[in-house]
């Protein structure tokens, strides 16, 4: 126990703790500054995923009205 009382209290113990905590700050700098890219490419991802495109149209055929409603699969139905 003393030996490890007595490395830590060498300049080589303490210049290894002032590299570990100055390396692992900048580490996490770094990754943080990775999360919020990621957080904006799925936030854009799912805002492009928010559209609605299953729109009904009505169009007319002849002297009659045709309403097309298009479902989630898109298939369009006649009605």
């Amino acid at each position: 126990m003393e030996s490890i009382i007595e490395f830590v209290k060498s300049d080589i113990g303490v210049t290894l703790a002032w590299v570990c905590s100055v390396g692992s700050t900048l580490f996490a700098v770094i990754t943080s500054k990775k999360n919020r890219q990621l957080k904006i490419k799925i936030g854009e991802i799912n805002n492009n995923l928010a559209t609605d495109n299953s729109q009904d149209s009505v169009t007319q055929n002849g002297q009659k009205n045709v309403y097309t409603k298009n479902n989630s699969g898109g298939m369009n139905i006649d009605m």
